[in-house]
């Protein structure tokens, strides 16, 4: 029987450290450390999220490794941490990842709330990724 199912255009998600969708975000700090309450990104400097649902990335082939040149989403997606509106400098395929991974580079801004669990979000046009993800920021 024929069946119905909903396609989107993008369905937008950061990855989370315990694959539950929800708590500590798949981030790592500016050094590429592990992002995480004992290790905290500092404001001004820049995080990498991992992500996914942008819509099809540049070049990719779904279940292999992405292969260069990695070329930027375009329009970029826009990210918040605790509410405040960050510089996003790269958004795209992650390198040495299974096409289909986004990483999302951005620069934490110097007004964002400090604390272990400060909500962070990601929009592709006006669909936003869901709530529940967190940074932890120093």
């Amino acid at each position: 029987d024929p069946v119905t199912i909903p396609v989107a255009n993008a369905v937008p998600a950061i990855f989370t450290t315990n694959g539950s969708g929800k708590g500590p975000g798949a981030i790592l700090n500016e050094d590429l450390s592990a992002n995480d309450k004992a290790n905290a990104a500092a404001r001004g400097t820049a995080i990498v999220i991992y992500a996914t649902g942008a819509g099809a990335l540049p070049g990719a082939v779904d279940g292999r490794l992405t292969q260069p040149p990695f070329q930027p989403l375009t329009p970029l997606p826009t990210v918040r941490i605790g509410g405040v509106s960050a510089q996003v400098v790269y958004a795209g395929a992650a390198p040495g990842l299974i096409a289909g991974v986004l990483q999302i580079n951005a620069i934490v801004p110097a007004e964002v709330p400090t604390g272990s669990a400060i909500p962070i979000d990601f929009s592709v046009g006006d669909i936003v990724s869901p709530a529940g993800v967190t940074v932890a920021i120093r």
